[in-house]
């Protein structure tokens, strides 16, 4: 069980973490995103392109990659609502190794079938149960080794090779916006670029339906927030976990929320003009992005998945309401 905060990791572990997982993700393109005209410019970072859709086949392969084989003798299992559970049942199939996940009852039925066809296990739990899973850092019934997206240390640097790639592509980088689900994306790439270029803007992108960062940055503290629903999985939770916190309140600038219709309308604008597929979570960057007239030079927008329902991509496609 998880009980310290994780520390940020070095330059020397997030290109170990590189190394380790070339074999295994996409290196991803930077491109321009065509809808924007002006002295403004903004890149995205498509992470929807990895083999399972979204970025954390990064966070959970490192993790796997790098634990003791012994303790993976019962399996891995984690608790996820869509891309972890993916991450870590992809990455398990390439190993040889038994996966469970153990998933909200409002976990998008898409990815759960994608889980299962990568030959995991899925146990379905009410929201409450599910969330003490991560608050709790484990299943106290499951001799597996739990795998956690966002705390644990080898995830973070995996997540941090987002950043050294990003840098690499751009190195005049001015903003990076990066979507939050735990933080473990948003705090493993920001560990990455404030060791090679600290001046970079790192900016925290939420959707009104769930707003954990920005609660905590005004309190001070992590506070509870009410979580809605709406058409986007993946991104937001009921607080920022505790161990987290330390982590977030150093390494990020801001936050910018965007309401949910205007996170339907990015993702229509990526695919209109640069047909790319992005689901609610992936889209909240340019969302983000889109709204906040602070953000000037060039912006790098995190793009972290692509498993959008194909219901919801075509009612937003025929621009309905959300």
């Amino acid at each position: 069980m998880l009980a310290a905060a994780p520390e940020v990791p070095t330059l020397t572990e997030i290109r170990s973490a590189a190394s380790a997982l070339a074999p295994y993700i996409v290196r991803t393109p930077l491109l321009r995103f065509n809808a924007v005209d002006g002295p403004n410019e903004i890149f995205l970072k498509l992470e929807n392109l990895q083999p399972i859709g979204a970025f954390k086949v990064r966070p959970m392969g490192n993790a796997v990659l790098t634990a003791d084989e012994d303790a993976m003798q019962n399996g891995v299992y984690t608790a996820s609502s869509g891309n972890a559970g993916l991450g870590l049942a992809w990455i398990a199939q390439q190993l040889g190794l038994t996966a469970t996940i153990y998933a909200p009852q409002s976990a998008p039925a898409a990815k759960l079938d994608a889980v299962r066809n990568f030959g995991a296990t899925v146990q379905s739990l009410g929201d409450d149960e599910w969330w003490q899973i991560i608050e709790k850092g484990g299943h106290p019934s499951d001799p597996g080794l739990y795998v956690d997206a966002v705390r644990n240390p080898a995830a973070l640097a995996g997540n941090a090779t987002i950043g050294l790639e990003i840098v690499a592509d751009l190195p005049d980088v001015d903003t990076v916006i990066v979507p939050f689900g735990g933080g473990g994306v948003a705090c493993g790439i920001a560990s990455a670029i404030r060791a090679v270029k600290p001046d970079t803007r790192i900016i925290v992108a939420e959707s009104d339906a769930a707003t954990p960062v920005t609660a905590a940055l005004e309190a001070g503290r992590p506070v509870s927030v009410t979580m809605k629903r709406s058409f986007i999985s993946g991104a937001g939770a009921p607080s920022v976990l505790g161990e987290m916190w330390p982590l977030i309140s150093e390494l990020v600038d801001s936050t910018v929320v965007s309401p949910v219709p205007d996170v339907a309308d990015a993702i229509r604008l990526l695919f209109e003009h640069n047909r790319v597929v992005a689901e609610g979570a992936g889209a909240i960057s340019v969302a983000a992005a889109l709204a906040n007239r602070s953000v000037t030079g060039k912006t790098v927008c995190v793009i972290t998945g692509g498993n959008i329902d194909g219901n919801v991509m075509a009612a937003i496609l025929r621009r309905e309401e959300f």
